[in-house]
């Protein structure tokens, strides 16, 4: 019984000081920690929902107790801060769609993309590596048909700026 506690409490303490470090994971859990903010019903905070994504999202059973990583806030207050700006370079690349008929979470990785490749310096994240990324988060959360969406979108935006930087 005590050998059984001991491995419990030591794995108790090993999650404990578990955190989400990884740029893929921090995006994942951005992805869906910007989805809980605006599906709630109820208002929640940046706190709250991430508390709601670490215990119940992607990773529960990874047992991760928060986020140790300056990114994870700068995407979410980013995307935030600046959702009216990010939706409207959006839409000319939404083909025969608006913002309102996309699947919310398709949304959420498009903002998160475009967020990346007009706001974050070139030397932190290469618009390609935002692209990829967008396309791993549909991967992760949506079935294909959404992932081709969130790829056409991105290749054409990548298009539209490799054109203008040159």
């Amino acid at each position: 019984m005590q050998v059984l506690l001991k491995k419990l409490l030591k794995q108790l303490v090993k999650l404990l000081s578990k955190k989400v470090v990884k740029r893929r994971e921090v995006r994942q859990v951005v992805v869906q920690t910007l989805y809980q903010m605006i599906s709630a019903h109820k208002d929640l905070d940046i706190n709250e929902a991430v508390a709601y994504v670490l215990e119940a999202g992607v990773f529960p059973e990874e047992g991760y107790e928060g986020i140790d990583n300056e990114y994870f806030y700068e995407l979410i207050e980013g995307v935030r801060s600046k959702e009216t700006e990010i939706d409207k370079l959006i839409e000319p690349y939404l083909t025969g769609w608006s913002l309102d008929r996309i699947a919310r979470i398709d949304l959420i990785i498009l903002r998160v993309a475009f967020y990346e490749i007009f706001f974050v310096s070139k030397e932190e994240v290469p618009n390609n590596v935002a692209a990829d990324e967008a396309i791993e988060l549909s991967k992760f959360f949506s079935d294909d048909k959404s992932r081709q969406f969130v790829s056409g979108v991105v290749a054409k935006v990548l298009d539209d700026t490799k054109a203008e930087n040159e």
